[in-house]
């Protein structure tokens, strides 16, 4: 029976007690362990640029030098795919940094505000491809938009979500796309859970921020 490797991880953060609390934290815990830091973003641009190195996941602060972490993480992500798991970490207060994150294609977001459990366990379950969000509990503006990869519409509901931001009735809709009204409103329901929309205002902000509709033709 293969023994099970460690989790080799790579924390990159400006401060150096954090990277010394984290790395302490991680190489403490059973089945991970930290194998490179980096004290700006240019420098875990450079780490990364030809590829992950044997790391597993990689923890990035967003308020780094040189290059923010979450510039740094879409342009790893963009060379490293899935072979390398990204959790942008922060202890600033933010409305859409989880949102942003996750548009950088990051893997998770934790804050540094929470407990070191969480923060192991967040490690863990990223490593088992699960995209981890653990917002800060007592920052009441932190945005939590949804913890998917946006988008993730299937290819009627993309054409329902833009008919919806053109102002077109479910009715309106219906007869566009060939379906019921029913159908046409239960497909507008799923696509607003999906984006985590609270209304139809919101779900144009979504889909405006992400670019959802961007290149759709009535």
């Amino acid at each position: 029976m293969q023994e099970q490797t460690d989790i080799r991880v790579f924390v990159a953060d400006d401060h150096e007690v954090t990277v010394q609390t984290l790395s302490e934290i991680i190489n403490t815990t059973k089945g991970m362990k930290v194998v490179g830091t980096a004290s700006d973003g240019k420098a875990v641009w450079q780490f990364f640029e030809k590829g992950n190195h044997g790391v597993d996941v990689a923890l990035i602060d967003i308020g780094m030098p040189e290059m923010n972490g979450l510039r740094a993480t879409g342009l790893i992500k963009s060379v490293c795919k899935d072979k390398l798991k990204v959790i942008v970490i922060t202890g600033l207060d933010g409305v859409f940094f989880p949102a942003e994150a996750i548009r950088n294609h990051a893997d998770g977001f934790v804050s540094k505000s929470r407990h070191k459990d969480e923060i192991t366990d967040a490690i863990f379950r990223v490593a088992q491809g699960e995209i981890v969000i653990l917002p800060d509990l007592d920052d009441p503006n932190q945005f939590r938009e949804t913890a998917n990869r946006l988008p993730e519409l299937l290819p009627k509901e993309k054409q329902v979500l833009c008919l919806v931001i053109d102002g077109f009735s479910a009715k309106q809709i219906a007869d566009k796309v060939g379906i019921s009204d029913v159908y046409a409103e239960k497909i507008r329901n799923t696509v607003m859970h999906k984006l985590g929309a609270k209304n139809s205002a919101h779900l144009g902000a979504i889909a405006e921020k992400y670019g959802l509709c961007r290149n759709h033709n009535v």
